[in-house]
């Protein structure tokens, strides 16, 4: 079985595809659950739009009332809570990359070992099997090409072609009404 195409049509949230963005959510939190990163709570597609929802509503108050502190402080919860960024954020990434071992754990090491987060079914829908582990483990690379601004562009269009070839591959996308 393949994934589902995400369509990739400008969307209002800056062109991001919303199932897609909540995919790369799910896998950021299974990740930080993997590496004990307080991962908090996994929400469901529901919970998560919701929350993204209101994170996009404080952003617009909080640029009529010019930056008060109170809702950035509600927006910046919110985009912990939800891991915003986590990936195509170079900074957020930066961070993450920052705490980890020097050492790192093998899903951390090559694609296969990467997917060792996803479910067997998650796993078969993929086009060809890496698929998953060079979409992500490809955003670890974004930090250190920051003075580079080619080389970091030419990377950001490569993430955005695997993401067009990786699909919807989780299994929230895939239930079948009734079961569960």
């Amino acid at each position: 079985m393949r994934c589902l195409s995400t369509g990739r049509s400008p969307l209002h949230n800056g062109g991001v595809d919303p199932f897609q963005e909540y995919q790369d959510y799910v896998v950021a939190h299974r990740l930080r659950v993997a590496l004990d990163f307080f991962p908090g709570r996994l929400y469901t597609l529901a919970e998560y739009a919701t929350l993204r929802l209101r994170r996009g509503e404080l952003l617009q108050r909080l640029i009529r009332c010019q930056g008060d502190p109170a809702l950035l402080s509600r927006i910046e919860q919110i985009s912990d809570e939800i891991n915003y960024g986590f990936w195509s954020n170079p900074g957020v990434l930066s961070s993450f990359l920052k705490r980890l071992h020097p050492n790192p754990p093998p899903l951390l090491q090559s694609p296969e070992g990467f997917e060792a987060l996803l479910t067997p079914s998650e796993r078969h829908r993929l086009a060809e099997p890496g698929l998953a582990g060079r979409y992500y483990l490809g955003w670890l690379r974004l930090p250190a090409l920051l003075d580079e601004p080619m080389r970091f562009e030419r990377a950001r269009r490569e993430q955005e072609a695997l993401a067009e070839q990786l699909g919807l591959f989780l299994d929230d996308f895939h239930k079948v009404a009734g079961s569960g």
